[in-house]
Formats: structure tokens, C-alpha cells, sequence
């Protein structure tokens, strides 16, 4: 009798393992596409390629849902760990071994002052750079808007009517589109379009590749173009400061609410996916419209003219504040009035933001972070507002937006200090202490005006399927990839292809015939051949050579034809002794030097 409990724990053990073992048994497939067409392709050095990856359960035969899949990639050599260690190393440290790449985690992309763009790693904050890539432009943009889809920066000049593509794994940048009149504002959709808002009154949709796919009329003067801080919205509005404004699905371009609010908007902002909420420029007031009533707004006094409005993301608060002063309104949008309101002291407002549970006030002249709880934000009790310390008072920037940027989905956000270049990370619970936060990111590369955060984490596109896009150094690699729950550990290898390899080129050196020993300042006779990997002669039928000294600036130039029996020919003649280096300037289209040929002058007194 008492061995059942025992028989019936050791059952249970035995089946607990047996289904830890059938979750281990996914299987990955790996493929690589073009991060603009989603063409298959190569991966090249130094380029970014999309990573796609499938996860199939081999039980079923069917993609697993629910899970959350990571990943990094290594260089291939004989000493590396094995998968499983390598997988169960990570998940136990949440670190990557050194010289690896880890895509998982986030990059913050970084406008400057000095009309600079850098993109960081804070996962490389400790090391002697965490820059992963910058970009001088040409001039102050009026609009900067990035993509994980595709690892770019899109970058809007109105005068000269260009969009600019930035990457954000390294230097390459172009144009994108070009003679467009004029663009004043960009937002990006998860799928990877990009939409523009113009001076004339016109958004335009572009494809990651720059066609224009439609192009919308708001009005006749400059359009601005918002969506909601949480990156998992596609939700995308427009407005122009005469009030007309329109609501879209970012990802479908699909119309969800179209209107005109009753007088001129200072800013506008989007309530949930189905309605837009309104600071007006000449009353003091806020006008709320829905979907379902477009034409009947919800019209919430204030009290006072407010420049700007920001609302949280389960569309209940929403705080409407002027950068320079010292009151922010918070607003009850279920109530539809003012329901607290806060007054720095000696302080004024640059920037307000929201987590899921908190909102969040920047005061860069009064030094601190304020957090307000949500759930004490209610009708008929004082706001209670928390300060964070961020160690100095500086002077407030002027003009810009994008310094206080939520990281969603973790309960943090990310205060910038422009005068320090420093950002400070802050949780929603962050302590009340005369010291500012732990933890901090170094934004290197210039002092920060705006900050964008840019997810490079495996996103699942469908089910089973997960893709990011990266670029990686020449040579074989392997992708390891596991859960957070250990269902996965499997490395899967891939080859990045070099310069030869991307250009097709055979790599070749030259093969001298005969041992004669050149004499300085006499007529010598070169013989030889060219040979490719496998030693084997080629058929070129002349090259011209440059032999230049490796001891003097001396350089000869001669002319080497082919004879009956293909042996390349030259006559020079070198002029002094030591060594000279044999250089084709001419070779083959296909073709790349490998290694150079020497010779050696000895002088007349010298015996052979």
C-alpha cells in the first residue's frame, strides 16, 4: 500500500519527461530573402537579409503556437559549444558569447543635433563603442521614421522633395523617392510601407522599394501624420492645422474614420483603433470623434489652450500639456472631462508618455522624471505624482518630441538627457530617491534630438513562422535558435558570401616559369602563367603588368602577350636590386588576384 504513491509519482516524473522530450523535438527551417522584395537570396557580406525561419512540430506535422523564439548567430569553428549548451548557456545568462550577433533585444536609433544618425546596442553598453551604425545627412530633415521590417531609417526633406533610406546594420543609405512636393511628416506600418505626408495637403503610401501605391488629398496645407507609441498598433492618422483629419489600418490602408474637427488643431492624437482626440488652437478644449459618429464630437473643456495631447494605451487617460509650462491636464475619456491636473514647481514640461499602468512627465529644467499611477487617477482625488531624479537640471530643448519614448511591451521607458547624451531607463516602479535611475544607455555619436526604438527580435509573421532582418560578416555561420521555455535547441548553418564570391570571381595567382635571377639595370625575360584554385593554367591572352619596388617609388610598367604554348611573356627591365612586386592592372573580367608575384634583383657584381 505504501508503494502506490511512489509508483504513481514516479508515473508522473516519467511523463513529465516524456513531454518535455516531445517539446524538444521541433524542427527549424531556415531560409534568407531580400529585406525589400522578400525575394529568396544570398546572404552578402555586409548587406542585410531577411532571416526566415519555420517551426514545424515532426509529431504533427503542424507550425506550434505560443511560442517565442530566439536567436543569435556565431562564426563556425571547431572549438564552439554545442547547440544544446550553447541554447541552454543563453537561457540561463541571457548572453551571447563575444563576437556573436544577437538579435534578440532592441536597437535605439538616434537623431542629432548635428544633423547625424546613430543607431545603438545597449546590449554593447560596457564595451568600447555600442555603435552599430551612423549616418552624416545632408541637412536637418523635418521628419525621421524607422522599420524593423526592413532595418531602415526613412528620412523626409521638404525643399528638396526627397525621401532618404538609411540603413540601420551599416552605412549604406540612397534615395528613395524623389520629386515629391514636399515632405513634412512619416510614419511607418509593420508591414513595412511607409506613408508621407506632404505641404500641399496629400499622404502618400510607398512600398519599402519607393513606388507609390496611392495617393490621399486631407487638405491644402501641410499634413501631419501620428500613430500610437505601442508598435504592436497599426493604427496610422493624419491632420492638417485647419482640422481635417482621417483615421487607417497602417497595415491594409483600410478607412476606419474620416472627419473635420470645429476649428483649428494644435495636435491630435488616437484613441484605441476606432477615434481621435483633438487639442484645439484657438479654444480651450478638446474635441473627441469616433467612428461609429463621426459627425458628433465629444467636446471636453479644459480650461486652458493646450499644445499638445498624448493618450494612454488602454484609451482611458489621456494628458494634455504645452512644452515649456508647468500644467498638465489629465483626462478621463470613459467621463469625458478633466478629472486631475498637476503643477510643476519650478519646472516646466518637455515631453509626457504613458507605460500600460503609468504616465510619465519629463521635466528637463526641474531635473527629474514624474510618475503618475494610473489606477489613482480618478475623479475627486489629488494626482500623485512620484519624481525620479535624473541627477542634473539642463536646459529645456527646444522644438523637439521623441526624448521620453515608451518600451513596450516591458513596463519601462527611456528618459534622454541631450547634454549628457544619456538615457535613462525607468520602470513603472521606479523609487523616489535623490539619485537618478541604475541603469542608463550612452548615446554615442552626437547629442540626441529624437530617439526611436527598433525591435530586432524574431517577429512571427504567421503561425510557426518568425523573421528578422540583420547583416552579418563574410564566412560560414551558424543561427542558434531556442524558447524561453527550452522547447528548441538547434543550430542552423548558413554561408555569407564575400567579395569574390558576391562578384563571381576566381581567385588566381601568378606562376613563374624558370629560376633565372633578374640583374639590375639589364633587359630580363618574365615568363609565366596564371593559375586558378586548382593550379591549373588559365588561357589569358596579354595583361599589362605594374612592377613596382618594395624598397623605392620606382615602378616599372611592361606588356606580357601569350605565346603558341600560352605562356605569358614580358621583357623589363628592373632598375636597381631588391625585391619588386609583379602586379597585373588588366586581368579578366571574373578574375581576382590572390597573391602577387616577387622578383628580386641582384646587382652585376652580385654572383648568381
Amino acid at each position: 500500500m505504501q508503494r502506490a504513491p511512489l509508483i504513481a509519482l514516479l508515473l508522473a516524473v516519467l511523463a513529465t519527461t516524456g513531454q518535455g522530450r516531445a517539446q524538444a523535438s521541433l524542427t527549424a527551417a531556415l531560409t534568407l530573402h531580400d529585406p525589400i522584395t522578400g525575394a529568396p537570396t544570398t546572404a552578402d557580406d555586409g548587406k542585410p537579409v531577411r532571416l526566415r525561419v519555420q517551426l514545424t512540430d515532426p509529431v504533427t506535422g503542424l507550425p506550434p503556437r505560443g511560442v517565442d523564439l530566439l536567436g543569435w548567430v556565431r562564426g563556425v569553428a571547431a572549438d564552439n559549444p554545442g547547440c544544446e549548451r550553447a541554447a541552454q548557456n543563453y537561457r540561463a545568462t541571457r548572453r551571447t558569447p563575444l563576437g556573436s550577433v544577437d538579435l534578440n533585444g532592441i536597437l535605439l536609433a538616434t537623431y542629432n543635433s548635428d544633423a547625424s544618425l546613430s543607431v545603438v546596442d545597449p546590449k554593447l553598453n560596457f564595451y568600447s563603442s555600442n555603435l552599430v551604425a551612423a549616418h552624416r545627412l545632408d541637412g536637418a530633415p523635418t521628419s525621421v521614421a524607422t522599420s524593423a521590417r526592413q532595418m531602415r531609417a526613412y528620412v523626409g526633406y521638404p525643399n528638396d522633395g526627397i525621401i532618404l533610406a538609411a540603413s540601420l546594420t551599416g552605412p549604406d543609405r540612397h534615395v528613395l523617392a524623389e520629386g515629391l512636393p514636399g515632405v513634412t511628416s512619416l510614419v511607418t506600418a509593420r508591414t513595412g510601407d511607409l506613408w508621407a505626408g506632404d505641404r500641399a495637403g496629400q499622404v502618400m503610401r510607398l512600398s519599402p522599394d519607393g513606388t507609390l501605391r496611392e495617393t490621399r488629398r486631407l487638405g491644402v496645407d501641410a499634413v501631419t501624420l501620428t500613430r500610437p507609441r505601442d508598435p504592436e498598433t497599426d493604427s496610422i492618422a493624419a491632420y492638417t492645422p485647419a482640422g481635417a483629419a482621417f483615421l487607417l489600418d497602417g497595415a491594409t490602408g483600410r478607412d476606419i474614420l474620416n472627419t473635420t474637427f470645429s476649428s483649428p488643431v494644435a495636435d491630435l492624437s488616437i484613441v484605441g483603433d476606432t477615434g481621435l482626440l483633438a487639442v484645439l488652437r484657438d479654444a480651450p478644449q478638446a474635441e473627441m470623434r469616433y467612428a461609429d459618429a463621426p459627425d458628433a464630437p465629444l467636446t471636453i473643456p479644459l480650461g486652458k489652450t493646450f499644445a499638445r495631447i498624448e493618450t494612454g494605451p488602454d484609451a482611458r487617460i489621456a494628458l494634455a500639456y504645452t512644452p515649456g509650462d508647468s500644467i498638465v491636464a489629465l483626462i478621463d475619456l470613459a467621463l469625458g472631462r478633466v478629472v486631475q491636473s498637476v503643477e510643476l514647481a519650478d519646472a516646466s514640461v518637455s515631453e509626457v508618455t504613458f507605460t500600460d499602468n503609468a504616465a510619465f512627465i519629463l521635466s528637463h529644467d526641474g531635473g527629474f522624471l514624474g510618475a503618475i499611477d494610473l489606477a489613482t487617477v480618478a475623479l475627486g482625488k489629488a494626482a500623485v505624482l512620484r519624481k525620479i531624479d535624473l541627477g542634473a537640471k539642463t536646459e529645456r530643448p527646444e522644438g523637439t518630441d521623441g526624448l521620453l519614448v515608451p518600451l513596450f511591451p516591458s513596463p519601462q521607458v527611456i528618459a534622454v538627457e541631450p547634454r549628457f547624451q544619456t538615457g535613462w531607463l525607468v520602470g513603472e516602479l521606479a523609487s523616489t530617491v535623490e539619485m537618478p535611475p541604475m541603469d542608463s544607455i550612452r548615446l554615442r555619436g552626437g547629442i540626441p534630438q529624437s530617439l526611436q526604438v527598433i525591435d530586432r527580435s524574431f517577429q512571427e509573421v504567421e503561425t510557426g513562422v518568425f523573421e528578422t532582418v540583420w547583416a552579418f560578416d563574410a564566412g560560414a555561420r551558424e543561427l542558434i535558435l531556442t524558447t524561453f521555455a527550452g522547447q528548441l535547441s538547434t543550430c542552423v548553418p548558413f554561408h555569407v558570401r564575400g567579395f569574390v564570391e558576391q562578384h563571381a570571381l576566381t581567385p588566381v595567382r601568378l606562376v613563374r616559369e624558370g629560376a633565372q635571377v633578374p640583374v639590375a639595370g639589364e633587359p630580363f625575360d618574365l615568363v609565366f602563367q596564371v593559375t586558378g584554385p586548382d593550379d591549373r593554367p588559365l588561357p589569358v591572352p596579354g595583361l599589362h603588368l605594374m612592377v613596382p619596388s618594395m624598397l623605392s617609388g620606382t615602378m616599372v610598367e611592361a606588356t606580357a602577350t601569350a605565346d603558341a604554348a600560352g605562356l605569358l611573356r614580358a621583357r623589363l627591365t628592373l632598375p636597381h636590386e631588391g625585391p619588386f612586386v609583379v602586379q597585373p592592372r588588366d586581368l579578366p573580367q571574373g578574375l581576382a588576384l590572390r597573391s602577387a608575384l616577387i622578383l628580386k634583383a641582384r646587382s652585376e657584381k652580385e654572383t648568381p
